[in-house]
């Protein structure tokens, strides 16, 4: 594993009703993710942690949204 690279393993990609806010860190402002797709991300004790990934909708850098361990999907 190279570092700073993080493995992702996608669950499924899910349509949302409403848009996906998040930091682009090009634009340095909360953007609206374009394409946005829920997976699950690594996380510490080797486990995972549910994200959103996507592209900005202005400048089409790639976007990671962590989100709580609440929105996991039930195993």
């Amino acid at each position: 594993m190279a570092y700073g690279y993080i493995s992702v393993q996608a669950l499924a990609t899910t349509t949302m009703a409403e848009p996906v806010m998040g930091y682009c860190v090009k634009c340095k402002d909360k953007r609206e993710m374009k394409d946005a797709s829920q997976v699950a991300m690594p996380a510490k004790g080797g486990g995972t942690r549910p994200a959103m990934k996507g592209t900005c909708a202005v400048c089409g850098t790639g976007m990671f949204k962590i989100l709580p361990k609440s929105a996991a999907p039930a195993a």
